[in-house]
């Protein structure tokens, strides 16, 4: 499903002396000197060299690497790819690799990325690009796949993404190879290194991001490849996604060694089909109420649910603020939505750039961080196990549909998710227990999670936002937050009673409480 919008309304910048120099630094200021000169400038700055070192003179083809941007169309990797590969005579390869070992690993993600995989893969055969996947299993491990492909790479293109394993993974990447990497930013209107670091507020966030909207919301430019699809020596046998079924690709999902105790999530399939298709009927039927609907779990358009699929990279940013852009609605109306996007979305994904340890406990403001250790020792009402909490066993019914909804589908409305993380917080035996155990919860279960807009919603949830009014017991100047204004709003009490009794899977739960989100995945 095509997805280009009738943008002729809207203003787009294309000078890049209308910037201010501060914000916008020169984009090619601190590129290698081999870097194409001729990029769009829109490309360009989107490009972040991960190390200074040569391109490779004997190289057999450009290569491309996946994590998370799982698209073939309106993905600046690959398009970026195209043009270097053109003007030094090389065929671009794609590479996704699938890892059995990166935190979480379990069928409902699995299903995501080979889903995602598979789509890629027929979308780069269609603009006559080789694309290749490795799906790593017992008897099909191949470790330091990259690293190996990078030899007979003239560069690597890789994302430029500020946290969990596609961060640990290009990082390590990086350091440890011969060739020239370049990171590139694939998940964002604006990309955020573009931004003037420093940004301390949502408002300055705000405007700064919001002058420069206009001149990324066309997305990039597509190119065709010079040279036929590489068909030279590879250092392994690649998965044929191309032609996987689901049964094929559920099969493989099935030899992994991976979590087998949390399913699919059937009500998102791994589809940029879906996601596109998601966004023009969200904008056709709900947008225009979002505005009054967004807080409400079980009204109809209260959330698009496209977090999934911006997570995966299966659609862009700038192809769901087109939509929005050009929904014939009242302009009012577009606001609320395009805010959550790109504002709080984005600023999120800012502040992790700009905070090493933005998914840890100790990367919180140290007022909200210090007043919760101050608080560590106060006597919990009730705390609940790891497994009672995975498993929605409390005696709080909204908590509980919202646990169990997240069990199923995979996915959390945001409103939910504010009230659910505060509840982790008196529940567990100190704070950075409750940090740890929302972390592991959300990173396990959804299909949004290991992200830093759900970091940023964590963050909010633990005080990064404004303090309470009063200090109180175990909270300490973090703002509780109670669902009585959830609860009385249309529908929500049968959403509850459906929820919270819902069946569920049964998942492997450990007996010690978890530990703080951190590296451990190499590159493969």
């Amino acid at each position: 499903m095509a997805l280009r919008a009738d943008l002729t309304h809207v203003r787009v910048m294309s000078d890049p002396s209308n910037m201010t120099p501060e914000l916008f630094p020169d984009p090619l200021r601190r590129q290698p000197d081999w870097l194409s000169p001729d990029l769009p400038d829109t490309l360009a700055e989107r490009i972040h060299p991960l190390n200074h070192k040569p391109l490779n003179d004997a190289a057999r083809y450009v290569l491309c690497w996946l994590q998370q941007a799982l698209r073939a169309d309106e993905n600046p990797l690959i398009e970026l790819a195209l043009r270097l590969g053109n003007r030094l005579d090389l065929p671009v390869l794609v590479y996704h690799g699938i890892s059995q070992s990166y935190p979480h690993a379990s069928d409902r993600l699995h299903w995501m990325l080979l889903g995602g995989s598979r789509e890629v893969a027929q979308g780069c055969a269609a603009r006559g690009i080789r694309m290749i996947s490795h799906v790593v299993r017992p008897g099909h491990i191949h470790r330091g796949l990259v690293y190996e492909l990078a030899q007979d790479a003239a560069l690597v293109i890789c994302e430029d993404h500020p946290t969990f394993v596609a961060s640990w993974q290009s990082r390590n990447f990086a350091e440890g190879t011969d060739r020239a990497v370049l990171g590139v930013d694939a998940a964002r209107l604006v990309p955020y290194r573009r931004l003037a670091a420093g940004l301390k507020t949502t408002p300055a966030f705000r405007k700064a991001s919001g002058s420069l909207r206009d001149r990324y919301l066309l997305g990039v430019e597509p190119v065709e490849p010079n040279r036929p699809p590489y068909d030279g020596p590879l250092p392994f046998a690649p998965d044929n996604m191309i032609a996987a079924s689901d049964a094929q690709l559920k099969a493989l999902i099935a030899d992994c060694d991976i979590d087998h105790s949390l399913p699919i999530a059937t009500a998102h399939p791994p589809s940029r089909e879906t996601a596109l298709r998601r966004v023009h009927d969200f904008c056709a039927q709900q947008l225009a109420r979002y505005k009054w609907t967004r807080n409400n779990p079980a009204a109809l358009g209260a959330g698009s649910e496209l977090s999934p699929y911006l997570h995966f990279g299966m659609i862009a940013p700038w192809e769901v603020a087109q939509a929005v852009h050009s929904a014939d609605i009242h302009a009012a109306a577009r606001w609320n939505y395009l805010d959550e996007l790109l504002t709080w979305r984005e600023w999120f994904h800012y502040q992790a750039l700009h905070m090493p340890a933005f998914e840890l406990f100790d990367g919180l403001p140290e007022r909200p961080r210090q007043s919760l250790l101050d608080h560590a020792g106060d006597v919990r009402e009730t705390v609940y196990s790891l497994d009672d909490l995975i498993h929605g066993r409390t005696d709080d019914e909204t908590w509980n549909a919202a646990q169990r909804q997240w069990l199923v589908s995979g996915y959390m409305h945001n409103n939910l998710r504010m009230y659910w993380g505060k509840r982790v917080i008196g529940w567990t035996p100190d704070p950075v227990t409750a940090w740890n155990v929302a972390c592991y919860i959300n990173d396990r279960l959804s299909l949004d999670g290991r992200d830093p807009a759900t970091y940023g919603n964590m963050r909010w949830c633990f005080g990064a936002a404004k303090p309470a009014y009063r200090e109180q017991p175990v909270y300490g100047w973090v703002a509780p937050k109670s669902d009585r204004a959830l609860r009385k709003r249309d529908g929500v009490a049968a959403w509850l009673e459906r929820w919270a009794g819902a069946d569920h899977p049964q998942l492997s739960v450990p007996h010690d409480w978890p530990d703080a989100p951190r590296p451990g995945l190499d590159a493969s």
